[in-house]
């Protein structure tokens, strides 16, 4: 049996369709053959996911996303993403499906969280939906307050810049000018005398040099001098030191005799602190004293009379 051309013709072209069709779907991360089960997810957000990105459980591809649906009459709106599985894996309801993003330079996928706790998951059912911050946002979040900082650095940076120019006008500048050059001058004047300083140095350098053997003997003399001096003052003080000691208690013991024959009743100091009725006529003795000398002084005529021609006066009267 001939096939005729026309037959031959058409199994080409479909043959061809299903290999571009087979083609597209591959490079699309579609599996033709696969026999695994299709779910959905609910996300409030979908981080940037798009179809064809990979679906992995522990870190190996299983399945991928078809399709991502925006439910936008509702509100508040949220996406439903379709993921197909490559293989049959059997998991609870629970599980969750976690956006993430696996690395810097590649964009979000995701995994699933297995979970086997509870009703066994069938197909085209709901999973539980999970959202990680991708480490661009996380980079983002931790480095808002340094770049707060950095701005307000900035600004104020700025602000001080637009200052100085403000302070530095022509007035200031020729102020700053003859200060530095008055700086200048100083400078130089403390050069000159930092030299003259060396040159002084260099030639009392130069005098101890020369001077050092006769430095040597002076220092040795005055040493020996000082240690002399030393030993003499120590054996001075020590004599001076005894005999002052021996003094005050020889000193010591005539007052403590003294003392003892004052309470005793010895001698007139001891009498006279012993007995009292000597110490009362004492008092009395010097009371009228002091009254008779106080009446020759008042009347002096009273006890001594004195003439020039010889003539003997009158007795005062007493008054």
């Amino acid at each position: 049996m001939r096939i005729s051309k026309e037959v031959k013709t058409g199994v080409v072209v479909i043959l061809t369709l299903v290999g571009f069709y087979s083609l597209f779907n591959f490079l699309k991360g579609k599996n033709l053959f696969a026999s695994g089960n299709t779910y959905y997810v609910k996300y409030d957000d979908v981080s940037g996911l798009a179809p064809s990105k990979p679906v992995s459980v522990n870190g190996l591809r299983v399945g991928r996303v078809d399709e991502i649906k925006i439910m936008d009459k509702q509100s508040p709106i949220y996406f439903v993403v379709k993921i197909s599985l490559e293989r049959d894996i059997d998991f609870s309801k629970n599980t969750v499906a976690e956006i993430y993003e696996p690395g810097l330079m590649s964009g979000p996928e995701i995994r699933l969280l297995l979970d086997y706790k509870g009703p066994k998951a069938r197909n085209e059912d709901t999973l539980r939906p999970l959202v990680k911050p991708s480490l661009t946002s996380m980079f983002s979040k931790e480095l808002e307050p340094t770049k707060r900082k950095i701005d307000s650095l900035l600004v104020s940076v700025n602000s001080t810049m637009m200052s100085v120019d403000k302070l530095l006008d022509e007035e200031n500048r020729q102020s700053l000018k003859n200060v530095l050059r008055n700086l200048d001058a100083t400078l130089v004047t403390f050069n000159g005398t930092a030299q003259s300083i060396t040159r002084t140095s260099d030639n009392a350098n130069s005098l101890i040099i020369d001077n050092k053997a006769q430095l040597k003997n002076t220092l040795a003399s005055a040493e020996q001098a000082i240690a002399k001096f030393g030993t003499m003052a120590d054996k001075i003080n020590n004599l001076e030191l005894e005999k002052i000691i021996k003094n005050f208690e020889e000193a010591s013991v005539n007052l403590n005799t003294v003392l003892a024959k004052v309470n005793s009743g010895e001698g007139t100091l001891g009498a006279m602190m012993n007995d009292k009725q000597l110490y009362d006529n004492l008092i009395q003795t010097s009371k009228t004293l002091d009254a008779l000398l106080l009446d020759l002084k008042e009347n002096p005529n009273r006890y001594v009379q004195f003439s020039i021609f010889g003539k003997k006066q009158k007795p005062t009267e007493e008054k």
